[in-house]
């Protein structure tokens, strides 16, 4: 159908210009009827314009320049067009707009939004509708019940559209039951996710529920492709190769040697004429630099290049995402650890900190490097765990890792691999490790053998278990928790979204003993998201497992942390010593005030 570019088409202008009289221009305190045509006719001719309405109408900031460059392509791209865009980038938004603009100029309007669940089908649904009550020059459009128009969370209609089976919008589930729909405007928005792509399987799925807009499509009507790149075989990709054209617009204009697909042509004009540099923040009211730093060192290299720079031929840097010389190599000790350590490849005098004396299996150059500095506050750990993998078939070793938490750090004590399967030499290794190094609590994979590892151990941690003053090496006694944990998801996604985003951020400390382990650097090293691209990972996954208790700790500032440890050693050495002056029970005199009391608000 042709859009009504006159507002006195079908929807009918009175209502249109009543509603628009609101935002409408003013002179002299009335508006004209020329000036109420003029301002419907922007409306209805610029998606752009019709944006920035909408978005002033609801209490939202002007677009952002990127966010106008996405309307322009969704204005004038052509009819099978995609739009690649970084997370957060807001498209979902721009495009429900663009939903409702088409509405807007054309009441036989059929638009079909494709999510990747019915739960996001709604929310943005509902989003569009509770703009059509909200904006005065949607109002018009607000369904009519009484003349038995649709208005659910799954459809609407609009109100000046014609008797029709299919709803002026309705929202689906890219999994859900969308053959028989039909559409003159069809969005699939996010449909690739990490659920979506996991398998081949599943990529190969979802190509052919995409291959299905075709059949929904009315003839002459546009395909719209919003989404974020979660594989290296991403479906963007393949809709690229088949006649798609997509525009990108990634969090930061290109870096060196950073090839970014299908560039936004305004963001590449902006390289081009040099009013742009290369890691310049495409947003950076929201997304500055420190900010895409501190997601880079989150999400991980890998995943950040996805979905962040809309890269997915990675190279071999970003293939093989972890890397030797992101850890760092320290003398770990039982019971407690620096409050805080930094990492660094080159000293303050200038020379570097790579230790030469392990062997490095990593590729290049890669290797290990102790630490720059680290506190002469030391302080103890506040928990160990160890994890355990219990071998399954061929050749696989029982493997464990000891992990310790302390200010945002891990410090791996040990990480090794078992042979002997289930038998006693195994499980009293395990045992014996475990109180040697205090570990508070046991988590073993239950995946393999129905919980049987664990019922074996039980007993033989009960021999292990040490009463206080019963031995002197251990005169505080052991006691140890024991708990059973089933995993899911494939095995090599899990690893590196654990440990990458440690390592980026420089927060894993291997005791030199861990560095020297070749076969947890071989596997630590080649590991990709590539189901079975390790023959073995058992080591590897039991690190990764064991980092991944202590995920909910790591949510913290080690410099604040390592302040605030600061501020509780100083207090127990000034009760220390006000103790020996009468104050034992109400601490210092109180004309003391140390800067740390006024900083915390004491």
């Amino acid at each position: 159908e042709e859009p009504h570019p006159n507002p006195s088409g079908p929807g009918g202008s009175d209502s249109i210009a009543t509603n628009a009289t609101a935002k409408a221009p003013q002179s002299g305190g009335s508006i004209s009827s020329e000036q109420i045509e003029a301002y419907i006719g922007k409306l209805a001719s610029s998606f752009p314009f019709f944006l920035e309405q909408l978005w002033l109408a609801v209490g939202l900031p002007s677009p952002a320049e990127h966010q106008k460059q996405i309307g322009d392509w969704l204005q004038d791209g052509p009819k099978r067009r995609g739009v690649r865009a970084f997370r957060g980038a807001s498209k979902t938004w721009v495009t429900l707009a663009f939903c409702l603009w088409r509405l807007f100029k054309n009441d036989n309007e059929r638009v079909l939004l494709v999510s990747k669940s019915e739960r996001h089908s709604k929310d943005s649904l509902h989003m569009a509708r509770k703009w059509i009550g909200q904006v005065p020059f949607l109002q018009h459009m607000v369904p009519d019940r009484t003349a038995g128009q649709r208005d659910s969370a799954l459809q609407f209609d609009i109100r000046q559209a014609p008797p029709d089976r299919t709803p002026s919008f309705t929202a689906a589930s890219i999994t859900g039951q969308i053959t028989g729909s039909r559409a003159s405007l069809l969005i699939a928005d996010d449909v690739e996710t990490n659920q979506t792509t996991l398998t081949l399987e599943m990529r190969t799925r979802l190509r052919e529920e995409v291959k299905e807009f075709d059949n929904i499509l009315i003839p002459g009507g546009d395909i719209v492709i919003l989404g974020t790149p979660h594989h290296e075989e991403s479906l963007l990709d393949k809709l690229s190769e088949s006649g798609y054209r997509f525009q990108s617009w990634p969090a930061m204009l290109p870096r060196d040697q950073e090839d970014i697909p299908d560039l936004a042509e305004p963001l590449q004009e902006r390289l081009d004429s040099g009013k742009g540099s290369p890691g310049d923040p495409v947003w950076p009211d929201r997304f500055d630099l420190e900010e895409l730093a501190a997601r880079e060192a989150s999400e991980g290299r890998s995943t950040f290049a996805m979905q962040y720079q809309m890269i997915t031929s990675l190279g071999d840097t970003l293939r093989y995402p972890l890397r030797l010389s992101d850890c760092i190599v320290f003398p770990v000790q039982r019971d407690k650890a620096p409050i805080t350590i930094a990492w660094g490849q080159h000293n303050d005098r200038g020379g570097t900190t790579r230790l030469e004396d392990i062997t490095s299996l990593g590729f290049g150059t890669d290797g290990f490097y102790a630490p720059i500095m680290y506190d002469t506050s030391w302080d103890k750990y506040s928990g160990t765990f160890m994890w355990v993998d219990p071998s399954g078939k061929g050749a696989d070793k029982t493997a464990y890792a000891i992990v310790s938490h302390i200010n945002g750090y891990l410090y791996v004590h040990e990480v090794k691999g078992l042979e002997g399967g289930y038998g006693p030499q195994v499980l009293d290794t395990i045992c014996f490790r475990a109180r040697e190094n205090r570990v508070g609590k046991i988590v073993v994979e239950s995946q393999f053998g129905a919980g049987m590892f664990a019922s074996l151990l039980e007993p033989a941690l009960q021999r292990h278990f040490v009463e206080p003053n019963e031995i002197m090496e251990c005169p505080e006694g052991w006691a140890c928790h024991l708990e059973e944990q089933r995993v899911s998801g494939q095995k090599e996604l899990r690893i590196i979204g654990v440990l990458e985003p440690l390592l980026n951020s420089h927060r894993l400390v291997l005791k030199p003993e861990v560095a020297f382990n070749e076969d947890l650097q071989y596997q630590l090293t080649r590991v990709t998201r590539q189901k079975n691209s390790l023959k073995h990972d058992d080591e590897l996954d039991a690190l990764a497992s064991c980092c991944g208790l202590w995920l909910d700790d790591m949510n913290m500032d080690p410099d604040a942390a390592a302040d605030r440890k600061r501020e509780q050693l100083m207090d127990e050495e000034l009760r220390k010593h006000y103790a020996a002056f009468g104050f034992a029970n109400n601490g210092p005199p109180g004309w003391i005030k140390r800067r740390g009391d006024i900083r915390y608000g004491r």
